[in-house]
């Protein structure tokens, strides 16, 4: 199997699908029957049926051949199943339990076993030691957590690689909640067959991904990774979390995946020559990714800053001069023009304070001439909805700002519920909003190192492009 194909599966075989509440097979069963789109096969040698699904025997009694089978058993009869499913045509299999190389010498010999058996019949391996794949676009999902518990996220532009099974649903939990979206979740596990430079070439050459988040705690072939990161990165950004940098950190990366790669050299270097955009924790990975899925690069360090919070200008100006922009003054003849856009209280300088009198006219207004100005390589904007002037209908005109090929912009909505619930749908129209200054900030420092990487090629500058 192609493992673009991942993103088409027709049909999914659970091995050791259970009806008993909790355990792994029944999880699994309901987050497939939830909304996937195709046809799901049971095997449980000790029922006939589970929640109205037929169950089989076993593999060999199955109707059909399967694109994706899903392992819900031991470590110790995860051989016979995957066997059972080579010969049977599957395509690919997960098995989801831990218990393998992560354990030592025997869950090694375990794997290799496995792989030899899968790799003479030409099927994939993902795991073990995992929890699989979400697809949103297909509903296909083996998350080994329960819906009442965790968001999961609906179809976007991010492609989400992560080694660790649970870090990776924590996230999406989270960030599913602000209603991003991602074109999928891949869980590697121990990787014993398909591995991150595998999926960031699948993700590379998926229409609907935009940008592509890896956590990674070991990087087995690096040069090929690095190769293969910087031919995609050329057309999506790409987000690497690495784990394990630390000599402590190593030692616990080793206990949970089994391996252990030395990271002696500066990782945020030689990630930064391949396009590589490196996060420093787990919310980083997704704002970064998320930014450059829905803005464009920012290509200079010249920002104008939008609030109608005087001190919500001064902070960020502060920390974006920190980060290597320049908050300008914007010049005479703008700030003429600004100054009739805004209160007369307000400040036309850069940042541009339009003061709690702001409403929705005056943000378009400033947004508008700061644009035609030429002055700036980006806007940040804190757009604040406890301004009484400022409404939803701000929302729209965002909306149709960013799809226009106009001065890249980052919002910034900070508050309550209220604001939380814009957040969503700023985030839902594929507006680069984040819920904080820091936060903001930090993206559009992702959006100039994109750039950055981009310029690279378009001068003629890096000579292995």
């Amino acid at each position: 199997m192609n493992l673009d194909d991942i993103f088409s599966v027709k049909s999914v075989c659970l091995v050791g699908a259970s009806r008993e509440e909790g355990k792994v097979g029944n999880v699994i069963l309901k987050n497939l029957r939830k909304n996937f789109k195709g046809e799901i096969f049971l095997v449980n040698p000790s029922a006939t049926e589970i929640d109205g699904l037929k169950c089989y025997r076993d593999v060999e009694s199955l109707p059909h051949s399967i694109d994706l089978g899903v392992i819900s058993l031991p470590s110790s009869k995860a051989v016979e199943a995957v066997s059972s499913l080579a010969k049977r045509g599957c395509k690919v299999c997960i098995p989801v339990a831990g218990g393998f190389g992560e354990q030592g010498d025997e869950g090694r010999r375990i794997e290799q076993e496995m792989l030899k058996t899968a790799s003479v019949a030409g099927m994939r391996i993902i795991g073990p030691n995992c929890v699989g794949v979400i697809i949103p676009r297909t509903g296909l999902n083996t998350a080994l957590t329960t819906e009442n518990k965790s968001s999961f996220p609906s179809d976007g532009p991010i492609g989400f690689i992560s080694q660790s099974g649970a870090l990776g649903l924590l996230a999406m939990d989270e960030f599913s909640d602000l209603g991003i979206g991602f074109s999928s979740f891949i869980s590697l596990g121990n990787e014993i067959d398909v591995d991150e430079t595998d999926m960031v070439s699948t993700l590379g050459g998926d229409e609907r991904t935009k940008s592509i988040a890896l956590y990674l705690e070991k990087i087995e072939e690096i040069d090929n990774f690095l190769n293969e990161c910087r031919r995609i990165s050329r057309k999506k950004g790409i987000v690497v979390l690495k784990g394990g940098q630390t000599e402590s950190g190593s030692r616990a990366t080793s206990l949970h995946t089994g391996s252990l790669l030395r990271t002696s050299f500066s990782l945020n270097g030689i990630f930064r020559q391949n396009g590589i955009i490196m996060a420093q924790n787990e919310v980083e990975l997704i704002d970064f990714a998320s930014a450059i899925s829905f803005s464009k690069p920012i290509n200079g360090n010249r920002v104008a800053v939008v609030s109608s919070a005087g001190g919500v200008g001064v902070v960020a100006t502060d920390v974006l001069e920190n980060n290597g922009f320049k908050v300008s003054r914007t010049s005479s003849n703008l700030a003429s023009r600004l100054r009739l856009k805004i209160s007369k209280i307000g400040s036309p300088a850069n940042p541009i304070d339009m003061t709690a009198e702001a409403t929705d006219a005056q943000y378009e207004g400033v947004i508008n001439e700061l644009d035609n100005s030429g002055e700036f390589d980006s806007i940040l904007a804190f757009v604040l909805f406890q301004t009484f002037g400022v409404t939803e209908h701000i929302i729209e005109f965002l909306d149709e700002y960013n799809r226009a090929d106009r001065t890249p912009i980052v919002v910034g909505v900070i508050g309550g519920g209220y604001s939380r619930r814009a957040i969503r749908e700023l985030t839902s129209k594929g507006i680069a909003t984040f819920p904080s200054v820091s936060r903001a900030v930090s993206a559009m420092g992702a959006l100039k190192e994109r750039g950055e990487f981009l310029r690279r090629f378009k001068d003629g500058s890096d000579s292995r492009a």
